[in-house]
């Protein structure tokens, strides 16, 4: 008899996790981005907390809060804030951006096991990237997303969720940008 999870499709799979990712409260993700290809930001670990559709990321390098209406990306090094709305994101990461991005351009096929879900995409217009998100299938919250290029068969980037929790009290404060928290850096709309 085959189990309803493994009839499930990749679109399906991804859905389920889109919708429990949004109906979490205060969720918070611990995360490492690491690349083979030689990168100024990677590899980068972090953390993401989320308070609905708000979130705040915490990097050493970069900054990102986005407070429901505008997207702040505090760029250390060049002490720059740049200023924008969600179309404009230097990040996109976060489980609403990533559902969304794998369902609306990518072919996507499932092998789905009993402890996590493997979703393989690839971009209808890139024949040469594929994608192979980590579900874990208790819980529908993203492990890992590998990043590989088929001509060289090499993982170009890897995000791991190191440590990921939610129903957490998390302080409202965290979602609002303040100018003041910021001396000698340039804001850029």
């Amino acid at each position: 008899m085959i189990s309803p999870v493994f009839s499930q499709s990749a679109e399906e799979i991804l859905e389920i996790a889109l919708d429990r990712s949004l109906t979490l409260n205060n969720s918070y993700y611990k995360f490492l981005i690491k690349s083979e290809v030689e990168s100024p930001l990677l590899p980068m670990s972090g953390e993401l907390f989320i308070k609905g559709e708000k979130y705040f990321i915490d990097t050493k390098a970069i900054d990102q809060i986005y407070d429901g209406e505008n997207i702040f990306t505090i760029v250390h090094e060049n002490q720059e804030i740049i200023v924008g709305n969600v179309d404009i994101s230097l990040f996109s990461f976060t489980p609403n951006q990533i559902f969304n991005f794998f369902l609306e351009d990518y072919i996507l096929n499932i092998n789905s096991g009993s402890k996590r879900h493997v979703i393989e995409a690839k971009n209808r217009d890139d024949n040469n990237i594929i994608y192979f998100i980590s579900i874990d299938s208790s819980n529908y919250s993203i492990e890992k997303i590998e990043m590989k290029d088929l001509l060289s068969g090499q993982i170009i980037n890897t995000f791991l969720t190191l440590t990921y929790d939610y129903n957490l009290t998390v302080p409202l404060s965290l979602f609002k940008f303040d100018i003041e928290n910021y001396d000698n850096y340039i804001l850029i709309q």
